[in-house]
C-alpha cells in the first residue's frame, strides 16, 4: 500500500510547472489543470481518483473531501454548495511528467468583509481527544509532536471496523494555523489506522480523519494539535 505524505515539496525546476486555479459559480466548483501554454495537463490516478480537492473555510470549521470529474474541456467539475464566506481549496494531484506543489487557492463566495480569528491556544486546551460525530465516536493517540520530527497518530475506533474507502483504512488532512502546509497521509498497514506524519515547523495543527463506516459512510473527525519546536 502506498502511504506517502503528500505535502509542500520541494519543486523539481527540471520539470515544467503545473498552474491550477479554481472557480465556484452556482454551486460548482471548476478546477483548471494546465501547463505553461494553457493546454490541459494528464493526471495519474491515486486512491482511485485522479484529483483529491480538499476545501476549508477560513474559520477550519467546514472540512469537505470531493473528487472532481473531468469535463470535455480538460477541466475537473464538482457540485458542492458553498454557503458565503472564505474557503481554501488544495487539489492533490499527480501530473504526468511535471512537477506540481500543493498549495492553497483562495475561494470567495458572497461578500466577504473580514477573516475570521482563530484563538489556537484556547482551541488546543479545550480540544477532546475523543470525539463523536454521528454516533461514532474516534479516540486520538500521539506522541508529544516535533517539527521535523516523524510521529504515529492513531485512531481507536472504539470497536468499529471501519470499510476500505479510496483504496486506504482511512486518510488524514493536516493544515497549518497559516492554512498554508497541507499534508495527506494514509495508514502505515492495511488493517491498522495508524499514520505517520512529519510536521514542517512548529505550531498550532488541524487535523481531520476520515473514515468510512457500512452504517453511516465516510465521516470526519477533526482533532487540533501543538506542534513543539525541535529546540
Amino acid at each position: 500500500m502506498k502511504h506517502d505524505q503528500h505535502e509542500h515539496h520541494a519543486m523539481d525546476e527540471s520539470l515544467p510547472k503545473v498552474q491550477v486555479n479554481t472557480a465556484y459559480n452556482s454551486g460548482i466548483v471548476t478546477v483548471e489543470v494546465r501547463d505553461a501554454d494553457n493546454n490541459a495537463v494528464t493526471l495519474t490516478e491515486t486512491h482511485e481518483k485522479r484529483m483529491h480537492l480538499v476545501i476549508v473555510s477560513a474559520d477550519l470549521e467546514t472540512f469537505l473531501h470531493v473528487h472532481p470529474i473531468e469535463n470535455a474541456s480538460g477541466d475537473f467539475e464538482v457540485e458542492v454548495e458553498l454557503p458565503p464566506g472564505r474557503y481554501l481549496a488544495f487539489a492533490d494531484i499527480t501530473p504526468v511528467g511535471m512537477t506540481y506543489v500543493i498549495e492553497p487557492i483562495t475561494i470567495t463566495v458572497g461578500k466577504v468583509t473580514e477573516t475570521p480569528s482563530i484563538d489556537w491556544e484556547m482551541l488546543a486546551e479545550r480540544d477532546s481527544a475523543t470525539k463523536e460525530v454521528e454516533g461514532k465516536t474516534v479516540t486520538f493517540h500521539h506522541p508529544k509532536l516535533t517539527a521535523g520530527k516523524s510521529a504515529a497518530l492513531s485512531f481507536d475506533l472504539n470497536g468499529e471496523t471501519p470499510l476500505p474507502y479510496l483504496g486506504a483504512l482511512g486518510h488524514v488532512v493536516v493544515l497549518d494555523e497559516q492554512g498554508e502546509k497541507f499534508i495527506h497521509v494514509h495508514p502505515v498497514s492495511e488493517d491498522k489506522p495508524v499514520f505517520e506524519a512529519q510536521f514542517p515547523s512548529p505550531g498550532f495543527y488541524k487535523l481531520w480523519v476520515e473514515f468510512k463506516f457500512s452504517d453511516a459512510g465516510v465521516l470526519a473527525f477533526p482533532f487540533v494539535m501543538k506542534v513543539a519546536d525541535r529546540n
